[in-house]
């Protein structure tokens, strides 16, 4: 019954599948793991808020997305391959697994069995929680423009970005001038001067990860810069506007 149900729906509504599917495939080629890793950890949060309960605690997880779906069980073994209850230890062996695990998120069973999970936390979808959280990540990124430079001091540190997820600390070394403090998942390195008009969010139309931070050029005669920020493209764009 599940299989002719979705035949159906992969083919009324193929696109959006595929688009999904490409989505993950995209992240994966991108080594975009640790992106994946972080909204399967923000639906576990979601799941422990509405519930009570873990998707650690698989039985007891399990038990309550069955029974807030009628087309399809989710198993405990699956949760547990996804949400492990203990931290292994990285091992060749582990390091095989989670590459088993993050190469599924190209496999429709996978998406729909995050559907059953996010369904039964009252979201419409699994893409409907990614897209609900990027909303959210942009609404609560922290950045900053030359106004509010003047209201730093020397030496003063502070964050750009999604503090603890992914973010740089900056220090102010006065002027237009910032010093990378610490970086994590950013792309630039500890150590790395950066003179800069601001700092703002990259577009995209990518719907599951954080979007690029953007360093802004000092000057406008800096026309090639502002050209690539214009027409953004991660892949081709000059390294130096990335934070």
């Amino acid at each position: 019954m599940f299989l002719i149900m979705g035949a159906k729906i992969l083919s009324k509504n193929g696109g959006f599948w595929r688009q999904i599917l490409t989505t993950f495939f995209n992240m994966i080629n991108r080594k975009e793991n640790a992106e994946i890793e972080f909204l399967l950890q923000e639906l576990n949060k979601a799941f422990k808020l509405k519930t009570g309960i873990s998707l650690e605690n698989s039985e007891k997880a399990a038990d309550y997305i069955n029974m807030k779906n009628e087309v399809e069980e989710i198993s405990a073994r699956f949760l547990r391959d996804y949400w492990p209850r203990l931290v292994k230890t990285k091992t060749k062996d582990h390091n095989e697994d989670e590459k088993k695990k993050r190469s599924s998120f190209t496999s429709l069973k996978t998406i729909n069995k995050l559907d059953l999970i996010a369904k039964s936390i009252e979201y419409k979808s699994w893409e409907d929680f990614c897209l609900e959280y990027k909303l959210d990540v942009e609404k609560e990124f922290y950045g900053m423009n030359y106004f509010k430079f003047s209201s730093l001091l020397e030496g003063e540190t502070f964050y750009i970005g999604w503090y603890p997820q992914k973010y740089c600390k900056l220090k102010f070394l006065g002027e237009y001038s910032f010093e990378v403090v610490e970086s994590c998942r950013m792309r630039s390195k500890v150590g790395q001067i950066i003179e800069t008009s601001g700092f703002c969010l990259a577009p995209t139309s990518e719907r599951y990860i954080f979007p690029e931070v953007i360093i802004e050029p000092l000057y406008e005669y800096q026309k090639e810069l502002w050209d690539a920020i214009e027409n953004f493209n991660k892949e081709t764009c000059p390294q130096e506007i990335l934070l």
